[in-house]
């Protein structure tokens, strides 16, 4: 802009402002206190609109913005850890909501927007057109006894009857569904159900109980020798956890979300089975 023109600019403003905001000298001009109080809003209106266009920016590359999901605890104790690290490594302006439910509780909240998407077992639900249902990983179960248990008296293999003298743990599972074929434990009844798959780790290491889950999260149990596991003749199918992923059909998701998802379904391929 010349200085013919800003001086026209400036005594526009006045006139418009009913104020004087510069103070003319023969060398040069000053702001009065009036104009100083326009240049500081003016700075602070300017930064802010900067900071609108940045966050504009961020958030169409999924950089900040706010994300709510909610995983089984099969789930979480698999993969929540390495989901929330690998975020707050490569997005650390995310605000996120990670919530533990029940598969029910999941596929509610998928369906009602409460969770941008979920991360459950899909023996634990139906299928329903309006989700979107992505495989993520399947884990095989295995039943888990302590180091020194009375069970590997008899080497790794051991009778059903034989497991009905020591407590049998699991996960909790909906009666309808699908991993209920019946007694996990074959003609033998579950005594323990809890969620907390920290919980039934100790008790397992600590009690003679007989633990069935996912093989993947007693690995480093099992190659430390703290875990056993046992194969229970005559031969019983034990049941595999198919770990999916669930967004409401149809429902558009924000970068931050779909940034997530990525970082789960690449999770996914390294979860050991």
């Amino acid at each position: 802009m010349t200085q013919p023109a800003l001086s026209r600019a400036i005594a526009l403003l006045e006139a418009e402002a009913g104020v004087l905001l510069f103070e003319r000298f023969s060398r040069g001009v000053a702001p009065t206190a009036a104009g100083e109080e326009l240049i500081e809003d003016s700075r602070r209106i300017l930064g802010s609109v900067k900071l609108v266009e940045h966050n504009v920016r961020l958030r169409r590359q999924g950089d900040i913005g706010k994300v709510s999901f909610a995983l089984g605890p099969l789930a979480a104790s698999c993969m929540l850890r390495q989901i929330l690290a690998q975020t707050l490594r490569t997005t650390p302006g995310l605000l996120v909501t990670a919530i533990v439910r029940e598969t029910s509780a999941i596929i509610d909240g998928v369906l009602a927007g409460t969770f941008d998407f979920g991360i459950c077992s899909a023996n634990t639900f139906e299928a329903d057109s309006s989700l979107d249902v992505t495989p993520l990983a399947k884990l095989p179960m295995g039943l888990f006894v302590r180091c020194g248990h009375p069970l590997l008296a008899h080497g790794q293999s051991a009778s059903w009857t034989d497991l009905q003298h020591y407590p049998r743990m699991t996960g909790r599972y909906p009666q309808a569904a699908g991993l209920s074929l019946g007694r996990p434990f074959g003609l033998l009844e579950t005594t323990v159900e809890c969620n907390d798959f920290e919980v039934l780790r100790a008790v397992s290491i600590a009690t003679d109980s007989v633990w069935l889950t996912a093989r993947s999260l007693v690995a480093d149990d099992a190659a430390s020798g703290a875990l056993v596991e046992v194969f229970p003749l005559p031969f019983h199918q034990l049941p595999t956890a198919e770990i999916v992923l669930v967004r409401q059909t149809g429902r558009l998701l924000s970068p931050s979300a779909e940034r997530i998802i990525d970082t789960a379904m690449s999770i996914s391929t390294e979860v050991p089975v």
